[in-house]
């Protein structure tokens, strides 16, 4: 090996240890060896410093660059026949794509992974493997399976000297028993993690530990010590820059602070936490922050500023929940992976035939239940709670036999039913609110355990969830479903369908029900969210009708344009605004993308303007598709758009971008039937590069892509001043 190959190898490792502690830092040097390796031709070094740089920009939050280098590295370690480097970009693609909440993707790289490691005798490659799989299973509420995974990978570790791998194993084993509510191991092995990682100086994961030793010490009712473990876990992500699990802790902080009385803490915490995870645009510890917040001012008696919050609130929840219900739909087709990889053994003994068939009934399996996620999308789409549940009991009823159908929704505060339906031999009859008898009753249990009841006897089979007869049962009713409505882990209601014979209620009805659970939650919780806003609008002004108006369909046609649903000039200008303020903080730059087809005008000529307009809304999908979240698509004239693409380094990655949506948008689009090409014409400038307002930078896009149309059409040039 050569000295300047040496030094390439030396800032790799460099890259790979700073990575967790100072992922920019560890980025720039990870940038720089791959520079050096690439005028050496050093390609083992190429691929290292690929690898590691996918790395760091997943620490960063930038997927889609880290997607991009993990699978230059993972075709660079095949080609050079290096198995550990290939398993080591499995796993990291894996990693990915579960953070993006692409569980399908992820389980489909941890296979992979777990197949080499196991081909090539890697026990460390496989003890990872096993671990990253058990943590989808967490996600996925498999709490069993998940356990079942990480001791199985604490097991196979060869050497308890890799502090980092055995610290996260212990982590993900104290946090699955703290999920199972078995407080004295959770915080047994969470303790080990920690005592591990301190000595190591594993920073990030000590921080980890920290804060699920804070979620143990609160649920044990011990509010000091979990007090001291939040501020400790926030010292260090201060440290980090880790904004996403600090927004994380101090969420929890203020929710323990609110219990104990202190508002104003409260109030103080919720407020950082969501310019933190604002400044990283994670929406789901967004919409928590506001949520926690209109809680905390209602709380307070400051009415007003209950309900800006909750508008806020109300607008992300319905995207994030949404979002979750499609995932939910879509793990159908994980679960398959997650059984094939925990049956493994047992697989590779079946014969070919056998295992064709058992892959065909899966697939099968599969697209039946998909196939009902259009009777989702109709429950979804009503605010009102009647209608949600008539939909659901005419569906059922259509498909799965019962004498009684009954929706409850459940107050965790009294340990109570409120029924919102109880249809007993195709009779509505009204049902009182009823409180739960934890022993004798299965709808209690059903809520306890966060999971459906399956009896298909009820004498036969209910002594194993309760004692004695059933309350609150039909009477002469042999088998019964009970389904929990869950958001994010939290029980909101309830469904119950009963049957008078016994076994006539199978698990394939239960599969149905179960496809239908995750769109009625969100219904459900839609329609209270809208009640409740409804209830504060009247606290506030007493005018619920005119308030409601003018919050939806004012705000909604005065900032988006009507045709594409894309946000419009003025709202641009405003996210713009926020988005260059971002920049001036944070030192980074914003891509703005002044975008106009080319040859329009003949679509409307020859096919009319109807098709003009379906051709319009078909470039502004395709366009907002080829976008991060974080990036912006905007409808700002007849045919021109503009694109804004926020957080970026430097000017390559911008132009990335940008042949991206060249390339990607020279497909021709499918118009009724009709495929039509359609050019664009693109013009980009650079914040601050190229102006420090708003119309500076848009008006030196807009000049860019003039001179396109004029000297070319489709393609893209920058500004004058960014060449």
């Amino acid at each position: 090996m050569s000295e300047a190959e040496a030094r390439v190898d030396e800032l790799n490792r460099s890259s790979w240890d700073r990575m967790l502690a100072a992922p920019e830092e560890a980025l720039a040097t990870a940038s720089a060896a791959l520079a050096e390796a690439g005028k050496l031709g050093y390609r083992a070094g190429i691929a290292e410093a690929r690898l590691n740089i996918g790395w760091c920009e997943n620490f960063l939050t930038h997927s889609v660059p880290a997607i991009e280098s993990l699978q230059a590295a993972l075709g660079d370690f095949t080609a050079l026949g290096d198995d550990l480097g290939k398993m080591k970009a499995l796993n990291a693609l894996g990693v990915v794509y579960h953070e993006l909440s692409r569980y399908e993707r992820a389980m489909d790289y941890y296979t992979r992974s777990l197949e080499e490691a196991r081909r090539r005798g890697n026990p460390t490659r496989e003890a990872a493997t096993l671990s990253n799989i058990g943590e989808v299973c967490l996600e996925l509420g498999e709490l069993k399976e998940a356990l079942d995974y990480f001791l199985r990978a604490y097991e196979t570790v060869p050497d308890d000297r890799d502090s980092e791998l055995v610290s996260n194993i212990l982590l993900n084993i104290g946090t699955t028993f703290n999920r199972m509510e078995n407080w004295p191991l959770a915080r047994d092995f969470t303790e080990k993690a920690l005592a591990i990682a301190s000595a190591s100086g594993e920073r990030l994961v000590e921080a980890q530990c920290l804060h699920a030793l804070g979620r143990i010490d609160q649920a044990s009712e011990m509010p000091e010590r979990a007090e001291a473990n939040y501020l400790k876990a926030i010292a260090i992500d201060a440290e980090l820059k880790n904004e996403k699990l600090r927004a994380a802790v101090l969420l929890d902080l203020g929710s323990l602070r609110t219990r104990s009385g202190d508002l104003d803490g409260a109030l103080r915490d919720y407020r950082e936490a969501l310019a933190s995870a604002e400044g990283i645009g994670v929406k789901a510890l967004i919409h928590a922050a506001y949520e926690r917040l209109s809680e905390a001012n209602e709380r307070l008696g400051d009415y007003q500023a209950a309900l800006v919050y909750y508008r806020s609130f109300a607008r992300y929840e319905h995207e994030v929940l949404s979002e979750d219900a499609s995932r939910k739909i879509k793990n159908i087709t994980v679960q398959y992976e997650v059984d094939k990889s925990r049956q493994e053994a047992e697989i590779y003994r079946l014969k070919n035939t056998e295992l064709r068939e058992k892959t065909e009934a899966l697939e099968e399996a599969n697209r039946r239940l998909l196939a009902i996620s259009d009777t989702g999308k109709r429950l979804t789409a009503s605010l009102d709670l009647d209608t949600v549940i008539d939909t659901l009991y005419e569906v059922l009823k259509s498909l799965v036999p019962f004498e009684l159908f009954a929706l409850a929704l459940y107050d965790e505060a009294e340990g109570s039913l409120d029924y919102r339906a109880y249809i007993s031999e195709g009779q509505r009859t009204h049902r009182p609110r009823v409180k739960l008898d934890p022993k004798r009753s299965l709808a209690a249990a059903c809520i306890r355990l966060k999971a459906p009841i399956h009896v298909a006897d009820v004498d036969a089979e209910a002594h194993n969830y309760i004692e004695g007869k059933p309350l609150f049962f039909k009477q002469g009713a042999k088998s019964a479903i009970f389904h929990p409505l869950l958001i994010d882990e939290r029980v909101i209601g309830i469904i119950t369908i009963q049957c008078h014979d016994a076994g006539k209620l199978t698990a394939s009805h239960l599969s149905f029900i179960s496809s239908l659970a995750p769109y009625a939650a969100i219904a459900i919780e839609n329609s209270l969210i809208h009640d409740r806003l409804a209830e504060m609008n009247r606290v506030v002004t007493g005018e619920k009708e005119a308030l409601e108006k003018a919050a939806v369909s004012i705000t909604h046609i005065a900032n988006h344009d009507a045709l594409t649903g894309l946000p419009n000039r003025r709202l641009l200008f405003e996210l713009l605004q926020k988005t260059f303020d971002i920049a001036s903080r944070n030192g980074t730059r914003v891509g703005v993308l002044y975008i106009d087809l080319d040859d329009f005008k003949p679509i409307n000529d020859r096919f009319g303007h109807f098709a003009g307009d379906r051709t319009l809304v078909a470039v502004a999908e395709r366009l907002r598709g080829l976008l991060r979240a974080s990036d912006t698509i905007a409808r700002v004239g007849g045919d021109e758009f503009v694109a804004v693409l926020a957080n970026v380094r430097d000017r390559e990655a911008i132009e990335l971008a940008a042949r991206k949506i060249i390339e990607d948008c020279d497909h021709p689009l499918s118009i009724d039937g009709a495929e039509r090409r359609v050019g664009f014409s693109m013009g980009i400038a650079i914040f601050p590069d190229d102006g420090s307002s708003i119309e500076q930078v848009v008006g030196a896009a807009d000049a860019a892509m003039y001179e396109v149309k004029r000297e070319r059409k489709h393609g893209y040039a920058f500004s004058s001043s960014a060449r």
